[in-house]
Parts: structure tokens; C-alpha cells; sequence
């Protein structure tokens, strides 16, 4: 038996589809019923939340390896520490953590807390397997509404590159550590096939809704600001954001690895056919 954190997130739910296909045991823990209530009747459902002691030992019971999604605006832990210890307790053989690229950088504070809660799994003595992509391509979702709105985005990285990678690619990662042998220990940084800079990623995304867009410098502080004007990110994380913005704008994620290939024999999806996809997500 497999148990999901982040089920219904972009890579949880892409594993879920995955493992599923394969006929793995699965247990899916989630807050909220009805974003599973559409899975296959098989998978086994844990409602409640994972601070809860009583939600967490549910949910590792007879569990074997667990796919854990890291609560990060979570600062003193709790959450995460909980399911640890339980599944310690459970006799949990393996955890494969979603983290992140900036965990091994020292100037991004997202990836300090990525780093902390690393270090919670390494201290629980529960073998691991770490799964660390950089740029998400559905980070492109926090541009829909401005480009069904104005049909711009505002950009604070300049033509700054990363190597976006789809979800589905990082869940095929997550998946492979889950049901074979010898990734134990193992760290997996990931990134996609393309370097591309966000003036380049709004073209193509232009192209698949048929739709002109406008992409639009703005300064660092501006993009920081309006975030923290939305209030849905603590400061903290706004902070982390920009201090990544500033980096990205010079140049310093405009890199890639192999470790997407190495692990399922394929450079991942390209961003024009993960756009093609999802285009209605940025469409009225």
C-alpha cells in the first residue's frame, strides 16, 4: 500500500492517475472529499487533516511508502513532524518527498524550508528518496488572469531562463521511487527538456489559445508588492518569490539535468505540448 499527500495537487493527482494505472495499492489522505470523489472506488480515501493525530495514524496504518507533499506554510513543522513519527511508528519503509531545486541553493529562502523539511525526513530514520524539480510549468497559471483580463502578463524576471517541466514528468519520477528498487538515499533534481525565458513562454502560449498577449517587464518590488496586496502567500514566501525573481533575472537557474532521463529514459514534455493541453485554463 502506497499512501499520497497532495493528492489533488498537480503532480499528486498525476501520480495517483499513474500508480493507479498500474493497479498499486493506494490510500489518498485530502481535507476536502469531493476533490476525490471522482477517483476509482478501489482507492482508499483518509478525510481529515494530517495535524490531527488521529488523521495521521489512519492514514499510515499498514502503509509500506508514502509520497509525502511537505506542508511549507507550516513553519514550526507540525504537520509534517506528525506523519513522520507516525509512520516511524507504522513501520513506513520508504518516503519520496516533493522538494526543490532551491534546497541546494543557499540564497533561496523557499528552498531553505524545502531544505528543513528534508532534514525531518533524513532525522526520522524512514529511508528516502528526494525528488527536487525547479520551475513547474503550471507556474504559468498565476498568469490567467491577467491574460483573460488584459491579455498581458507582467513579468519581474526579465528574460531570466529556466528549464520548466510538466507535473505528469515529475509524478513519472515520484512514481518509478515509489515501485522499484534503488533509489534509496537518492537525490533527483529535475528540470524539462527547454531553456525558455518568460517573453518565450507567452509566445507560445499566444500560439495555442490563438489569442495575442503582451508580455510586460515590471520591477521586482512591484510584482512583490501586488502579491502581498492579495494576501494569499505569508510574507515570508512573497520574500522567498522575489529574492527568486531577482536571481532568475541574471541568469542564475538557466540550467539543466539529466536526472529526468536517467530515471524514465525520456527528456519530458516539451512546454507547447503541455500548453496545447491545458489552454483552457487561460482561456474566458
Amino acid at each position: 500500500m502506497i499512501l499520497i499527500t497532495g493528492a489533488t495537487g498537480n503532480v499528486g493527482s498525476e501520480l495517483v492517475k499513474q500508480l493507479a494505472k498500474k493497479g498499486v495499492p493506494l490510500r489518498v489522505v485530502t481535507r476536502d472529499k469531493s476533490k476525490v470523489a471522482h477517483l476509482d472506488q478501489k482507492i482508499e480515501r483518509v478525510i481529515g487533516e494530517l495535524s490531527d493525530e488521529a488523521t495521521a495514524e489512519k492514514a499510515v496504518e499498514g502503509v509500506e511508502r508514502i509520497y509525502m507533499f511537505p506542508l511549507i506554510i507550516d513553519e514550526d513543522h507540525h504537520s509534517n513532524t506528525m506523519l513522520l513519527a507516525k509512520a516511524k511508528k507504522a513501520g513506513v519503509k520508504q518516503i519520496v518527498m516533493l522538494s526543490s531545486m532551491g534546497a541546494a541553493s543557499e540564497f533561496s529562502k523557499i528552498g531553505i524550508i524545502h531544505r528543513e523539511k528534508e532534514l525531518l525526513v533524513e532525522k526520522s530514520g524512514i529511508p528516502w528518496t528526494f525528488v527536487r524539480p525547479g520551475a513547474f510549468m503550471t507556474n504559468t497559471y498565476q498568469w490567467c488572469e491577467s491574460i483573460k483580463s488584459a491579455g498581458k502578463v507582467f513579468n519581474p524576471t526579465g528574460e531570466g531562463k529556466v528549464a520548466p517541466i510538466s507535473p505528469k514528468d515529475i509524478a513519472t519520477v515520484a512514481a518509478v521511487a515509489l515501485t522499484s528498487e534503488g533509489h534509496e538515499g537518492k537525490i533527483y533534481s529535475l528540470t524539462g527538456p527547454e531553456l525558455m525565458n518568460v517573453p518565450e513562454q507567452v509566445k507560445v502560449i499566444s500560439k495555442e489559445i490563438g489569442k495575442p498577449l503582451e508580455c510586460v517587464d515590471v520591477p521586482t518590488a512591484t510584482a512583490a508588492e501586488r502579491l502581498k496586496e492579495l494576501g494569499v502567500l505569508p510574507g515570508s514566501i512573497v520574500e522567498g518569490l522575489a529574492a527568486f525573481w531577482e536571481h532568475m533575472k541574471k541568469g542564475q537557474f538557466a540550467s539543466q539535468t539529466p536526472d529526468l532521463e536517467q530515471v524514465t529514459g525520456s527528456k519530458g514534455e516539451i512546454f507547447s505540448h503541455w500548453c496545447a493541453e491545458h489552454k483552457d485554463a487561460f482561456l474566458n
